[in-house]
């Protein structure tokens, strides 16, 4: 039971850190539109590479918090069954429905990776007049993922513990 818990405290652990830093990219985010904004109406000089950033920057973090948003319980659900269910009932349910999310997740690792080392092996650029290299963002997919899927896995440890026992899993 003690692996369990460390297995569960550890990705807990990666996710909460990841997503505060992810959290961060979000005034990164504010701070270049708002840039991009005043030079392209203001000064009429918009950057070549502002817009494409800022699109390269939100994929990553959405990619990237997807496992904080999974630890904080925060993705979209439909409760019409689920929120009238006890808590061991919910966890029942959720454990039924694990393996669409674990299989989600590892068809989405799967895909990912290989798009991101293709872009890294052949130095894929966007080919717009900045032209970056597209493997730092194609690269968030495949970690996003891995993160998504370890806090998944996590969750259905805790759901299963909770189903059987009627205890929750205690840190």
């Amino acid at each position: 039971m003690s692996a369990l818990r460390g297995f569960v405290r550890a990705v807990d652990w990666v996710n909460e850190r990841f997503g505060r830093l992810v959290a961060l990219l979000v005034l990164v985010l504010v701070g270049l539109v708002v840039m991009e904004v005043v030079l392209r109406y203001v000064f009429a000089a918009p950057t070549v590479w502002g817009t494409e950033l800022i699109t390269f920057l939100f994929a990553g973090m959405i990619m990237l918090g997807g496992g904080y948003t999974l630890l904080h319980r925060d993705h979209v659900n439909v409760d019409i069954l689920h929120g009238r269910l006890s808590p061991r009932g919910r966890a029942i349910a959720d454990c039924l429905t694990a393996g669409f999310a674990l299989l989600y997740c590892g068809v989405l690792f799967h895909y990912t990776a290989s798009v991101a080392l293709e872009a890294l092996a052949t130095g894929r650029t966007t080919g717009t007049d900045w032209n970056p290299p597209l493997f730092p963002v194609m690269l968030s997919l495949p970690v996003g993922a891995a993160l998504l899927f370890l806090q998944a896995l996590a969750k259905l440890v805790r759901d299963l513990h909770l189903a059987l026992t009627g205890r929750v899993l205690a840190p």
